[in-house]
Order: structure tokens, then C-alpha cells, then sequence
């Protein structure tokens, strides 16, 4: 069978604006089913650079590197590979049963919830929010998410980091028995209390030391254990589990995956109160309606604005501040090391967003249609609903693209300033217009998005390019989509 890690000469160069920083040149190295290697070096020597690498969390500047026989960016080389890192925050909506569940999703040879909670000793704390957890039960629920798909690879960055006692115990108990099955362990770790644990368990050791351009040899070099043995599991069925991704089964995982992350979101969202006071706005706005009593076309007029708000307000801020969570806390991080492919996530983020948006939008044009006396027709009703879907999904990509792109502390401030830019373009707030600015907002799907609003309202006399406005909103969804799954797989992400 083939290494389970192969690294070819790889270098990885860092670039911020005009600087360049070298932390690894022309390392190789390869790792057999049934070792147990550790990986040693001073702090600063890229030892998670390395482990970045090895998961594909990063792009390699020079050489190649396979995980499971496939290249590491590709989500199905850690269908059997289990994963903790370094400085990773659990979800504070999600309790210790759900986060178990969820990773169980990701996995097509996952072990049972009560398995993995049994192995960790967190049975009684499976009701539970994680975030309740003490430092040593969240360290080992982490490895409980490890421990789920079943690994025949594990990938240990600090794994022992906060443990308790008890914790600490049960972690060597599991890596033992881990070992007896053939499974095959990459570990760093700089707690000076894992060197005795490790004698009898390592069968080699990989020192890594820091980039300098005056260092002779190799960057990295082999420590064999003497007396060391390992079997090779020679029955392992790596290659048969990887499973293709065109193939029936394959697509089966992949939408049990999907659904996994669904009903992930809808948790957190509907344990945040910030989101269910959005989806008040509007109908606050159709109180303000119904006891001012302005006239009927102005009525309309803020029917549709109303949703227009609550439409930007979720897909600019809500959502864009559970991605910055998510990405601060070291969360989305963990989530690339599993085999949830980019574009199944991305898909699950704007199915949740647009599903919450269109059921308040629905609600809010029922709503005020029956109170405030609009008589729009049920297929009226239909189409303009119809038209927020259309509108909803290039908003959402481009916030997806932000809230990957940008710093997590600036990502508020950049939507705030799209969300003007927005009302700019769209008409809804003045500014004095030239003739280049009116010709550059023809080529903006904002300005696309609110006539084809208008025109599902009946609140337009101009001349109808309703195919126009769909074409061009189509094609913008799909440009940005593309961009959004490009910024969730950049480099970046995970710095």
C-alpha cells in the first residue's frame, strides 16, 4: 500500500504585501501505515505550517503533497484521517451530542454518538453546550470529533494541551488501544509530561528545525526509536473507503454531510436572540403602517422596503458575524480538516440563509398584504417572493466572499459600507448622479435586483427587461458563488 503521507520536497513561503518569509525548504519525508511519528522542533521551526500542509489547509509554494494517496486539498483524503489542532473554540450553540452528531455526518465509517462520548468520558455531559465545558472536557471533545470517523490516520497538534487528569489518562488509554489497531499517529506536542507516555509508543521521531539561509543540511531530519517495531496493517481498505466522488454512494455521503451542516446551522441560529429580532423588523414596520395609515401605493412602497432591510441586514451582518466566530475561534479551521467539501458547505450556508429569508419575507408579504389591504393576488404574492429568492443569493455570496476575505475584526465594517453602497445605487438614498455613475450602475446587480423588485410589485411604470434583470442576476450569483468557495479554500483562512 501506498504511504499514508508523502511530502516532496515541499518549501512554503509566506507574502504579506512586499515581504517574504521562508518557513519551509525542501522538506520530503513519508509516513507508513502503523507508525507512530512524532514531530519535534523549537517554536517558530513551522512544525503547523507543516501540519497545514499535510491536511491541506494550505497550498505547498513548491513540491507535492499526498494525504491517503490523494492530493491533501482534496476533501476526500481525510475520509479516514482524524484531526486535532491547536487553539481551537467550540461552538457556544451547539451542545456536546449535536457537535458529535455533526462530525458523525461528515464520515461514512463513523462510530456510534455513545461510542465516541464513552471513549472521551463525556457521557454525562452529552446534554450539555460545549461552551459550558471546563478546559480539559472541551480538549476532550475535541478528540472525541477525532476519534469519529473511525481514523486510520491521526493528525495530534497539542493534543494533551489543558487535558485534566482524567482526561490526560483516558487520551493515553485511547492512543494505546489506537496503536494495538494498526492505527497510524502523526503527533507534535511540547508537553515535557508526553515524553515518558511516548517511550514504547513512538517509533520515530522528526526534528525540525527553523528556516535560517545559513542552515547546512536539511531543514528536517529522522530520529529512529532503537528496538522500535511496527506492523503495517496490511488489511486496511484505505483505498476502498476513499470513495469516488462521482460514484452513487459518494454522493449519498456527500448529501448526508449536507444535511448534517444544515441542521447545524438552524441550531445556532435559532439559539441567537440577535437573528429572531431581525425577523421582528418587519413586522414592527406593519404596526408602524397600520396605525399611521399612509397612503396605499407609499404603503407598498414600505412593504417592499421593509423586506429589502431585513433582507440586507441578514445577509450583511447576522450571517457575515457567525462566519467571523467561526473563523477567530479556530471552528472553521477544524471543519476544512474533515472531508466536508468546500462546495457542500458553502451550498449549506446559502440554503439556511435564503430558507430564513424567504420564510420571514413570505410571512411579511402575507402579513401586511391582509392588513394593510394591498390586494396583491396570490400569484402576485408568488412572484415577489420568487424575486427576493433570485435577489437573495448574489447578497449572500458576496457576504460569503467578505466574511472569508476579510479580517474577522473589519468584516462589520465593510458590509456596514456595502450596505450604503447598496442604498446608493439602488436609489434609496440621493446623491446627485453623472452621467458615468448612471452608466456604471447599469452594470450592478444591486441596480438589476431593484427593478426586478419593482416590477414584481407593480410599483414600476418604466418599459420591462424582466429577462435582462434575471440573466444578469444569474450571472452574478454564479460569479460570485465561484469567488466565495475560492476565498473559503485560500490560504488565508487558516493564518
Amino acid at each position: 500500500m501506498k504511504s499514508l503521507v508523502q511530502v516532496k520536497n515541499v518549501s512554503k513561503i509566506f507574502k504579506k504585501w512586499f515581504q517574504k518569509t521562508t518557513v519551509l525548504a525542501d522538506i520530503s519525508f513519508t509516513i507508513e501505515p502503523g507508525e507512530f511519528v512524532v514531530l519535534k522542533g523549537q517554536n517558530g521551526s513551522g512544525k503547523t505550517t507543516l501540519l497545514n500542509l499535510i491536511l491541506g489547509l494550505i497550498e505547498p509554494t513548491d513540491g507535492e503533497v499526498e494525504l491517503m494517496g490523494c492530493p491533501s486539498n482534496d476533501p476526500e483524503s481525510k475520509s479516514l484521517v482524524g484531526v486535532v489542532l491547536q487553539e481551537t473554540k467550540l461552538p457556544n450553540k451547539l451542545k456536546v451530542r449535536e457537535l458529535i452528531n455533526l462530525f458523525r455526518g461528515y464520515y461514512s465509517n463513523s462510530i456510534s454518538t455513545e461510542e465516541a462520548l464513552k471513549q472521551v468520558c463525556l457521557t454525562e455531559k452529552k446534554d450539555s453546550f460545549a461552551a459550558s465545558l471546563s478546559g480539559g472536557q472541551k480538549q476532550r471533545l475535541l478528540f472525541a470529533l477525532a476519534l469519529i470517523g473511525n481514523p486510520q490516520l491521526l493528525i495530534l497538534d497539542e493534543p494533551t494541551r489543558n487535558l485534566d487528569k482524567e482526561g490526560y489518562e483516558e487520551f493515553w488509554h485511547q492512543i494505546t488501544e489506537c496503536k494495538k489497531r494498526g492505527v497510524t499517529i502523526l503527533m507534535v506536542t511540547n508537553n515535557k509530561a508526553d515524553w515518558q507516555e511516548l517511550e514504547g509508543l513512538a517509533t520515530r521521531y522528526l526534528n525540525l528545525q527553523k528556516f535560517s539561509p545559513n542552515l547546512e543540511g536539511s531543514q528536517i531530519s529522522e530520529e529512529p526509536v532503537a528496538g522500535a517495531d511496527f506492523e503495517q496493517n496490511k488489511d486496511t481498505k484505505t483505498q476502498s473507503i476513499l470513495l469516488p466522488k462521482n460514484t452513487a454512494i459518494g454522493l449519498f455521503y456527500q448529501f448526508q454531510s449536507f444535511k448534517a451542516q444544515i441542521w447545524s446551522e438552524v441550531l445556532q441560529i435559532y439559539r441567537t436572540p440577535i437573528y429572531l429580532f431581525g425577523i421582528l423588523l418587519p413586522i414592527g414596520g406593519i404596526i408602524c403602517c397600520m396605525i399611521f395609515k399612509p397612503e396605499t401605493n407609499t404603503v407598498k412602497q414600505a412593504l417592499i422596503g421593509l423586506c429589502c432591510v431585513f433582507l440586507l441586514t441578514f445577509c450583511l451582518q447576522s450571517l457575515p458575524g457567525q462566519i467571523s466566530s467561526e473563523r477567530a475561534e479556530g471552528w472553521l479551521k477544524l471543519i476544512r480538516a474533515t472531508p466536508l467539501s468546500s462546495i457542500t458547505y458553502i451550498l449549506s450556508k446559502v440554503f439556511v440563509s435564503l430558507s430564513i429569508c424567504m420564510i420571514v419575507i413570505m410571512l411579511t408579504l402575507t402579513y401586511g398584504n391582509m392588513q394593510l389591504k394591498l390586494n396583491f393576488d396570490f400569484q402576485q404574492l408568488i412572484y415577489l417572493v420568487l424575486t427576493f429568492l433570485i435577489v437573495a443569493i448574489p447578497i449572500i455570496a458576496f457576504s460569503l466572499i467578505v466574511s472569508y476575505f476579510v479580517d474577522p475584526k473589519a468584516v462589520n465594517t465593510v458590509n456596514g459600507l456595502s450596505f450604503l453602497g447598496i442604498g446608493l445605487i439602488s436609489g434609496l438614498l440621493p446623491f446627485s448622479e453623472s452621467v458615468w455613475v448612471e452608466n456604471a450602475m447599469l452594470l450592478s446587480p444591486v441596480y438589476h435586483a431593484q427593478k426586478l423588485i419593482s416590477l414584481s410589485a407593480g410599483i414600476n411604470d418604466e418599459p420591462s427587461y424582466t429577462l435582462l434583470h434575471l440573466l444578469w442576476l444569474f450571472w452574478a450569483s454564479f460569479v460570485l458563488i465561484i469567488i466565495a468557495v475560492w476565498a473559503y479554500k485560500r490560504d488565508g483562512l487558516t493564518e
